[in-house]
């Protein structure tokens, strides 16, 4: 038997011991039907497909079906398998759903598990990479579908409302995850589809709307907590040249702008 052949054995005996280890689906996936759920993994890099029917009314999630999920999730730089969240496999499939996609379409893994050194490697060269991503507990996905674009499949995940999302327009995929419904701004720079700044605006609306009225109390505005304090503001030693005054910033501008960032929801580093 050759090496690689040995190597891949060992990586089917872990996947089989890690059989029943999965964490539980959340909740949502109950917004999938009753009818048997099917779908077809592709790793691009390595050519591997993987077709399963891993849930069945009556049965729930198929052992089997999601060592062979697992597998094809492994990560390609050790060969290290472990359970994949079925919650996750359920946000692929929903999406895929959504999209409008047949049901034989390719979902296409780019990025799987991540061991804890995969991991660390990848974040010394890519700023897109967290240190405590959920790729490291088989939470997380980075995949592509043929002939959708990623601003679609992005906009139904920040639509579906669960979980962490992001597009990477640089390499055609999307990230997601079963953390926190959450998302942020690749290190790259490029934009978020126009659908879903529009997603998060909505939401923050909610968020403000709902911190109000469980207040009752209007925001103190920052000018005012500096003119309670009592202090008077600092007279210059000279009047400034012309540079001088174009450089000085509208203070009037910058109280309203602080009030606002005051006013708007603390956000936590997001995991990926």
């Amino acid at each position: 038997m050759t090496g690689r052949a040995l190597g891949m054995l060992a990586v089917l005996t872990v996947a089989t011991q890690l059989g029943g280890c999965a964490t539980t689906p959340p909740l949502e996936s109950a917004k999938l039907n009753s009818d048997p759920r099917s779908v077809v993994l592709h790793h691009p890099a390595s050519g591997e497909t993987t077709s399963v029917t891993y849930w069945r009314p009556g049965d729930g999630y198929d052992p089997a079906a999601m060592r062979e999920i697992a597998v094809l999730f492994r990560d390609r730089r050790s060969d290290e398998v472990i359970p994949v969240d079925p919650g996750l496999v359920d946000m692929l499939v929903e999406l895929r759903q959504r999209v409008g996609a047949p049901p034989e379409s390719p979902i296409r893994i780019t990025s799987g598990y991540r061991s804890s050194a995969s991991n660390a490697s990848l974040a010394r060269t890519n700023p897109n990479v967290a240190e405590n991503s959920y790729h490291m507990r088989g939470q997380a996905a980075d995949f592509s579908i043929a002939g959708i674009p990623p601003s679609r499949l992005a906009e139904e995940a920040a639509a579906m409302q669960r979980g962490g999302y992001a597009m990477y327009a640089h390499t055609g995929h999307v990230h997601v995850d079963t953390g926190p419904f959450r998302t942020w701004t690749p290190k790259t720079g490029e934009p978020r589809a126009p659908q879903i700044l529009e997603a998060q605006a909505r939401a923050r609306a909610r968020a403000q709307a709902l911190a109000q009225k469980s207040s009752g109390k209007g925001h103190v505005q920052l000018a005012d907590a500096g003119a309670k304090a009592g202090k008077p503001p600092a007279k210059p030693a000279k009047a400034p040249g012309k540079a001088a005054a174009l450089a000085r910033p509208d203070l009037s501008r910058v109280r309203v702008a602080l009030a606002q960032v005051k006013e708007m929801p603390v956000q936590k580093t997001a995991k990926r």
